[in-house]
């Protein structure tokens, strides 16, 4: 059997290399399927370089550069179907802790506030992220792609404070205001400009903007500033007690 010596092997190295093939792994891979057909395939009076470039047409239609984009591609469909499998996990879990926590709440059992706690932290944490990151390759335009970002990020604050409220923690108020805030004087007006402005999405845009705004509006009346009407009687009652 034919076999290839190293001053061949570093052409074919680097013709490999000139034909746009960047990624190392890749590269020696390619050379070792070339050699092993090419030593396969010559015969005694054969030229290498004539055989050699019969050998390597096997592998593109077009350009050899194929096969390195071809490799991307599928490695970040790979990733994406391990993505989208961990938000599917991370919302299932969530969702489902969520629900049996609101139980134990209500009932007051003991272990409602560690389940409370771990189904929105997996949500806010685990689940938006993924979506997010899963979402964004779907979007071309770069606005789509901040605008979505900057949801995700408010709601992912609306959900860690309410986690805070209901855990009595400090900062719950703060961060309360500032995910409506944003939401309300930000992310609104620029996702509704943002839609309104494409023809394809200018009713989904409108329809969606009344929907937010109503979401907006009853977090809204549910945000205390300052004492409530119920807490300051309370707090006059004892005065005058005392």
């Amino acid at each position: 059997m034919y076999c290839i010596t190293e001053e061949q092997i570093e052409f074919i190295l680097n013709d490999i290399r000139r034909n746009g093939i960047e990624t190392e792994d890749l590269q020696y891979n390619l050379l070792d399927h070339i050699c092993c057909i090419i030593e396969q395939s010559i015969r005694e009076g054969d030229h290498f370089e004539d055989v050699y470039r019969q050998v390597i047409k096997q592998f593109y239609k077009t350009e050899l550069k194929e096969i390195e984009v071809e490799t991307q591609y599928l490695l970040t469909f790979k990733n994406y179907y391990v993505m989208k499998k961990l938000m599917m996990i991370s919302g299932a879990f969530s969702a489902f802790v969520l629900l049996v926590g609101s139980i134990f709440k209500i009932m007051h059992w003991p272990g409602a506030g560690i389940l409370l706690v771990s189904g929105i932290a997996s949500f806010s944490l685990f689940f938006l992220p993924i979506l997010f990151l899963l979402k964004a390759k779907e979007l071309k335009s770069a606005n789509d792609k901040w605008i979505l970002g900057l949801g995700v990020a408010m709601g992912a604050l609306l959900c860690l404070s309410a986690m805070f409220k209901v855990m009595h923690w400090p900062g719950a108020n703060i961060m309360w205001i500032v995910g409506l805030g944003v939401s309300s004087l930000l992310l609104l007006p620029l996702y509704f400009l943002n839609g309104i402005s494409n023809p394809d999405k200018k009713l989904n845009t409108i329809v969606t903007t009344f929907i937010l705004i109503g979401v907006l509006g009853v977090l809204l009346t549910l945000t205390q500033i300052g004492k409530s009407p119920a807490d300051k009687t309370a707090y006059e009652q004892q005065h005058v007690e005392r």
